[in-house]
């Protein structure tokens, strides 16, 4: 009784600061670098498709985008971070067990107060199928260094997402450096899937072509510059979004101005998670399901304004 009284209690006070911080959806006064000098600014309207948050550090704003004919539904996460504070990074379901414990990625996000997420590239299946995983690093660990050579017939064709602490986004074929390498670069984490989308803001014209051509979700985050970033993903297999090649969300983040994109997991590992709250739709039955169990996500933020693991979904 107590604790369904606290949980009830909990939410309330979630949802009174969510109305009282956003009676209007607009952004709050932000300073010259565009961030909050103040509390943090959450607003949530699923009905209307849009969410934002705000704080020292960090803006974001997320617009569901609805196509009727082809039916597509598609959300864009633009994502500003402040110069010396967060940046997309690795976050693990259990940081002292990398690619070990699995959980739901909105339940991921809730434990990690993570601001905004999308779900990465599913490398723990790989390994635990001792299947060539491609080149991995998670906070400066090397998980694996099995990859394709350039130009494989496979897909994913693990080609690599280097992140760094500073900020900056790369993207590399799938041989092109080895981990080490990357290691010395600086590079924080590597992420293996691909292909990479956007390099030096050209697309990848030929991989698009070979790869990802049917129709499925989709997942691929792209950096504009340092601090500024896009993440995205496109519902599939559901009435109301039956999906799309890669190249779909790439020409998206083209369009955003990205220099550097990436394609990551699809299928029903795709989802995108804000506040503790996925907002994608992954099926037509009337309670959504979760994207799948994973063991880590690709997120920018911390507040503890995310809803707590505890509170109904």
């Amino acid at each position: 009784m107590k604790r369904g009284i606290a949980l009830i209690l909990a939410l309330m006070a979630f949802f009174v600061f969510s109305e009282a911080a956003a009676e209007e959806s607009d952004f709050p006064e932000l300073n010259e670098a565009g961030f909050l000098d103040g509390d943090e600014f959450v607003y949530r309207n699923d009905e209307e498709g849009l969410w934002r948050y705000a704080g020292a550090d960090l803006w974001v704003e997320v617009r569901r985008i609805i196509q009727e004919k082809p039916a597509r539904t598609w959300y864009e996460a633009e994502i500003r971070c402040a110069e010396g504070g967060e940046v997309p990074r690795m976050i693990p379901a259990d940081p002292e067990n990398w690619m070990k414990k699995q959980e739901y990625p909105y339940k991921l996000a809730r434990n990690s107060r993570t601001v905004i997420a999308v779900t990465s590239d599913y490398a723990w299946h790989r390994l635990a199928r001792k299947a060539r995983a491609g080149i991995l690093i998670r906070d400066g660990k090397i998980y694996s260094e099995r990859t394709w050579k350039k130009g494989a017939k496979k897909f994913p064709n693990l080609d690599t997402l280097a992140l760094f602490p500073d900020g900056d986004m790369q993207v590399f074929d799938s041989d092109e450096k080895t981990a080490q390498e990357y290691l010395e670069a600086g590079a924080r984490d590597v992420l293996a899937f691909g292909p990479w989308l956007i390099r030096d803001g050209e697309l990848n014209e030929s991989a698009l072509k070979q790869y990802g051509k049917s129709s499925a979700e989709r997942v691929a985050v792209g950096m504009v510059e340092k601090g500024h970033y896009w993440f995205m993903m496109l519902e599939g297999r559901i009435q109301r979004s039956r999906g799309d090649g890669i190249s779909f969300l790439a020409e998206k983040l083209a369009e955003k101005g990205c220099r550097t994109a990436f394609n990551l997991d699809g299928g029903q590992t795709a989802g995108i998670i804000f506040m503790g709250h996925q907002l994608c739709k992954m099926d037509d039955k009337p309670r959504n399901l979760s994207a799948r169990r994973t063991t880590e996500l690709l997120g920018v933020g911390t507040s503890s304004l995310v809803l707590s693991a505890e509170d109904p979904w």
